[in-house]
């Protein structure tokens, strides 16, 4: 049995565990829980969420940071148990409340040492719908996976149900398929180039409109023929909308989960932005991955110096995806490009590191305040550098080239062989394209501090676009402008 066998049973803000599985060998054994999480490089430990680990057969001794060590003195299955306190309502943690139960299985789930690659299952013993924090321990069967609102739960979750439980390939797999239960799910799916596509969620219905759901079918349409291939068959846009201000978004593979909020605010706006955001990411990072992250390390901090590759173009790219597609129109285009151009401009334009210093320091500082004047936005200079270098390629084969170019190889050489990049590598494959050296651009736009004002006005203007300061960005030219905007 190399099955590595979850049975979770929510209760209010808590999420009790047990782990069954066969061990390779007898003696010591180290259990593991990810320090930190895929989209967000930073060190997190999950572990603080766990007061005591303890096993059918042996004891268990806490022996580091996020690991626990069990004698195995025979080779038989056994059980460990604890509880993860659910108490983190975003779109990376876990949450249960008496309305829903949100599990980042990243967060909660402990692992053999080197069993990432073992099959997976997971019983979820979901409680009854409206249970109150007094009732807690009072439900005890499983539920099945798919059951009517009146009955209990609806379930979103990209893994694979069979009854009432979900199975993974590896336990890869399962820490990148977040799980959504609820009584009621508002569901809309159809299907693009032979993929099936769901907008999954919680809230009220009025956030889950016909617009909404055109918008997210037209990005949708026009990034699968941008690449010309989409890695999976099925993806879930998962998004629970919120009663507290709330903006978050977490890539993976088969599905994005978007937290929301208030619930009294129209979050159109933001919804796509951040849904194109984080589908095109299912290339630029979950495929196409810098080679640090290939495979995943979820026992230390994996620091590579590429964030702004997988941050920055994806920010830059899923703003422009909206105007390409037709989701908005060039002037609305133009004010979503001022904003990150003031972001940088205002907020980091004159931060003393690079973004490669950046990029390593997530890991030191996370994604809070740093030193003032220290560190510079992964993703808001990385959308200025995937900027700058689209107009650059656009410049010189008056667009009969640009990022897409890169991407398509970038997807060619790394995302479909499953090969990780080096920022060296990236530079090669982009001067390739570019058909020249850019060791000035690499040198001034990623690997220094320099201010890039001028450069990127400079550049802007040859697509009918006028940069009078950090955050005023005119239309100069429509002609030109229309040219930027067009499919290839």
């Amino acid at each position: 049995m190399r099955t590595l066998k979850y049975r979770i049973k929510p209760s209010f803000h808590a999420l009790d565990i047990e782990l069954t599985f066969m061990p390779s060998r007898t003696g010591p054994m180290a259990l593991h829980l990810p320090i930190w999480r895929p989209g967000r490089y930073q060190v997190q430990h999950f572990a603080k969420n766990i007061a005591t680990v303890t096993c059918s057969d042996a004891p268990v001794v806490k022996s580091d940071l996020s690991s626990w060590t069990v004698d195995i003195l025979e080779l038989k299955p056994i059980t460990v148990s604890y509880r993860y306190h659910a108490e983190q309502p975003d779109a990376g943690g876990s949450w249960v409340d008496d309305s829903m139960v949100y599990i980042n299985f990243v967060n909660c789930l402990l692992f053999p040492h080197r069993g990432e690659n073992r099959a997976c299952e997971v019983e979820v013993m979901l409680p009854p719908a409206g249970f109150s924090p007094t009732e807690e321990h009072a439900f005890a069967g499983a539920l099945p996976a798919k059951i009517t609102p009146a009955g209990g739960y609806e379930i979103s979750c990209a893994l694979r149900t069979y009854g009432n439980k979900f199975r993974a390939k590896s336990y890869r797999e399962l820490v990148d398929s977040p799980f959504l239960a609820a009584p009621q799910i508002h569901t809309h799916a159809w299907k693009t180039h032979g993929v099936k596509f769901y907008l999954q969620g919680l809230g009220p219905k009025t956030h889950f409109s016909d617009r909404l759901l055109k918008a997210y079918q037209k990005f949708v349409a026009y990034q699968l023929d941008y690449m010309g291939e989409f890695p999976v068959r099925e993806y879930r846009f998962m998004l629970w909308i919120c009663p507290k201000p709330f903006y978050h978004g977490v890539e993976h593979t088969k599905s994005t989960m978007m937290v929301m909020g208030p619930e009294d605010r129209d979050s159109y706006e933001d919804l796509i932005g951040l849904g194109s955001h984080e589908l095109y990411h299912v290339w630029n990072v979950a495929t196409i991955r810098p080679k640090a992250l290939l495979p995943y390390n979820y026992t230390k901090a994996v620091i590579f110096d590429t964030g702004w590759i997988v941050e920055g173009i994806t920010t830059y790219l899923g703003d422009w995806f909206l105007w390409a597609s037709g989701v908005v129109n060039a002037e609305e285009y133009v004010n979503l490009l001022a904003g990150n151009l003031k972001l940088h401009f205002e907020r980091d334009g004159a931060s003393k590191q690079s973004l490669i210093e950046s990029s390593i320091d997530l890991w030191l500082d996370g994604y809070g305040s740093a030193l003032p004047g220290k560190r510079v936005s992964i993703y808001f200079k990385g959308a200025l550098v995937a900027l700058g270098l689209d107009l650059l390629i656009r410049r010189k084969f008056q667009h009969a080239k640009s990022l897409r170019d890169v991407m398509l190889l970038m997807q060619e050489r790394y995302g479909r062989l499953k090969n990780g990049y080096t920022r060296q590598e990236f530079y090669a494959l982009v001067e390739e394209v570019y058909e020249e050296s850019l060791s000035e651009f690499w040198t001034r736009w990623v690997e220094s501090s320099e201010p890039l004002q001028g450069e990127i006005a400079a550049l802007l203007e040859g697509v009918g676009l006028r940069f009078e300061s950090e955050g005023i960005l005119t239309i100069s030219d429509s002609l030109r402008l229309q040219a930027f905007g067009a499919s290839q």
